[in-house]
């Protein structure tokens, strides 16, 4: 897992923060690369937020996002919200794991910012909860960027 975990929190905690070291790329309009993930226990619940910093090998390349998670959950729901030039912005939103979020433009090289958020209700499969991502355009680099970062509150 490429994220590094930090916490200035004393004691234990049902929150977790983690953040990005290095940036992470594909150009791969099939293929998922992990941007985190975290375990999740049978019937447990939790939210997450993160706020990704991206950029892409040209404009008209999209970031796209979906959320994997164990067989059987009780409730999911995810949304990204994705700038899509350095005006304009795209909301979207998923009930179930294997939902591609599409933002269907950048801005090339321009950093610009997505927050992904959620909630999950598992079912009585454990497992791993995993945020991916993927270029919208096959051979377009799409790169998150160093700093991006995400937390977990488990309920």
């Amino acid at each position: 897992m490429p994220w590094t975990h930090s916490t200035n929190l004393k004691g234990p905690s049902m929150l977790r923060l983690a953040r990005l070291p290095a940036a992470l790329s594909t150009s791969s309009s099939t293929s998922w690369l992990t941007l985190f993930t975290t375990p999740l226990a049978a019937q447990q619940v939790l939210s997450f937020a993160a706020e990704l910093y991206f950029s892409s090998g040209a404009n008209n390349t999209g970031l796209v996002t979906t959320l994997s998670g164990p067989a059987g959950p009780q409730a999911v729901l995810h949304n990204l919200v994705t700038g899509e030039s350095l005006t304009t912005f795209r909301n979207l939103t998923a009930s179930s794991y294997d939902t591609p979020l599409i933002g269907t433009s950048s801005a090339g090289s321009s950093v610009l910012r997505a927050q992904v958020s959620g909630t999950v209700e598992n079912g009585a499969n454990a497992g791993n909860l995993s945020l991916r991502f993927r270029s919208e355009v096959a051979g377009t680099a799409v790169t998150v960027l160093r700093g991006s970062w995400w937390q977990v509150l488990q309920h």
